[in-house]
């Protein structure tokens, strides 16, 4: 019984070790603004995030964007936000700024130079929509955004914003 106990206990404290170290990892990763420089995410806790990866050769990407536009609107007067993630680092400024308008795309976004959030959070293709909590937690990875994704993603706005 002594055992089982013990071992109850153990295995909590390590699960919950675990959990919070998950939580604040991404608030370590850093991302690239278009003119090389960095910026941390941690400039972003205390919000939920939702991050749009995306490539410029990428034609569902391109579709995904609509849907994204909406979503970043009803972000408006919440404590969220919506940023891009571009997977392409070779490719010039003039050349993001050229896709992101081909796009369609108004919101704010970043390249992941170094594939750091690609690789801590396990993106296995594109686009995906990553949403993360106001501590920073992993909410919901979606790949493929479509018109008719809209309706779910925008009803579980108040699970995520209540989302600890």
């Amino acid at each position: 019984m002594e055992f089982a106990f013990n071992f109850s206990i153990r295995f909590f404290l390590l699960f919950s070790c675990s959990l919070s170290r998950e939580e604040s990892i991404l608030y370590q990763l850093s991302l690239y603004d278009l003119d090389k420089n960095s910026v941390s995410l941690k400039e972003y806790k205390g919000k939920v995030l939702f991050l749009d990866i995306w490539a410029s050769w990428c034609e569902p990407c391109k579709d995904a964007v609509p849907v994204l536009e909406k979503l970043s609107k009803d972000l408006n007067g919440k404590n969220g936000v919506l940023l891009g993630i571009n997977t392409e680092p070779e490719l010039s400024k003039e050349e993001h700024l050229k896709a992101a308008k081909e796009f369609g795309m108004t919101y704010p976004f970043f390249v992941d130079r170094d594939f750091t959030l690609i690789n801590q959070y396990k993106v296995e293709g594109q686009p995906a929509l990553i949403v993360f909590s106001q501590s920073g937690t992993l909410l919901k990875i979606q790949y493929g955004i479509r018109e008719k994704d809209y309706p779910k993603l925008r009803a579980n706005f108040s699970n995520w914003f209540s989302a600890p």
